[in-house]
């Protein structure tokens, strides 16, 4: 896991512009509770240059403030509403949480060791390696078997405590693919699926899409950002009811997240 760089929030412009506003009015609290104690900036000097530097001393040290306190709410983990649920958004193991693990897969809900069909880096990967030390692989396969043939490309299959959600569909390369166009339309389509079935436990989702799935229809694949961007919006669209709080766990691209951005965005 790739260690948080905490002070890359400071990189976001918007939140030094928005820093303007909330350190001129922390500097007018500042003046109207000096005013009420009976002194102001100005006459604690007979000198007006010193009066002056005193006064931009403050207004300046009022603006880092404002951006120091709008930094350390977004410096490792930002938590929003959406619709009245809960959303957290931080640096974390998927497989370490305890409740509905959400694992993108592909439409065949493949079983194989191959690494040519699934990467051993991926969390598809990683799920199977895991079931593999655990000895289950083959109670899992027989489990995915009986069902999956009645399944398609943006449905849920539960397994103890996943949600495997059949993300992108195979070519005959093995490739796994997601129109672009259709992608917040799987989103959607996931958060009905959750709804319907995560039983008032808690919900782990990674960003999906953002390791080695292809995206049809575009010359660049989307950013972290703009991926987690859809999965939020697609939350906030699908009208579907969820009481248990959600977070998305960013494994290892953590430094790529504007939190500041992204909590704007949404709000």
């Amino acid at each position: 896991m790739k260690n948080q760089n905490k002070c890359y929030q400071f990189k976001n412009v918007q939140l030094w512009k928005d820093g303007i506003s909330l350190g001129f009015g922390i500097f007018g609290v500042v003046s109207a509770v000096t005013g009420i104690l009976g002194f102001s900036f100005t006459g604690l000097f007979k000198d007006i240059c010193m009066s002056i530097i005193m006064t931009i001393i403050v207004v300046t040290s009022s603006y880092f403030v404002a951006v120091c306190f709008l930094w350390w709410n977004v410096r490792d983990r930002i938590s929003i509403k959406i619709r009245g649920i809960n959303v957290t958004i931080c640096q974390g193991d998927i497989f370490e949480q305890n409740g509905w693990k959400v694992i993108g897969v592909d439409d065949s809900f493949t079983v194989t060791e191959d690494d040519s069909i699934i990467s051993h880096s991926s969390l598809h990967g990683k799920l199977i390696k895991q079931l593999k030390i655990k000895k289950e692989l083959e109670m899992f396969q027989n489990s995915i078997s009986e069902k999956k043939l009645k399944l398609s490309q943006g449905d849920i299959l539960p397994y103890k405590d996943f949600m495997l959600f059949a993300l992108t569909h195979l070519n005959d390369k093995n490739e796994g693919h997601v129109d672009s166009m259709n992608y917040e339309t799987l989103m959607r389509r996931m958060w009905q699926g959750i709804g319907s079935m995560y039983s008032g436990r808690p919900i782990y989702l990674p960003i999906l899409g953002d390791g080695i799935t292809r995206f049809d229809g575009v010359s660049e694949k989307p950013s972290s950002s703009q991926l987690l961007k859809c999965m939020l919006c697609s939350l906030k669209s699908s009208n579907v009811q969820i009481k248990s709080p959600i977070t998305i766990v960013i494994y290892d691209r953590i430094n790529e997240i504007n939190f500041y951005d992204v909590k704007k965005f949404i709000s």
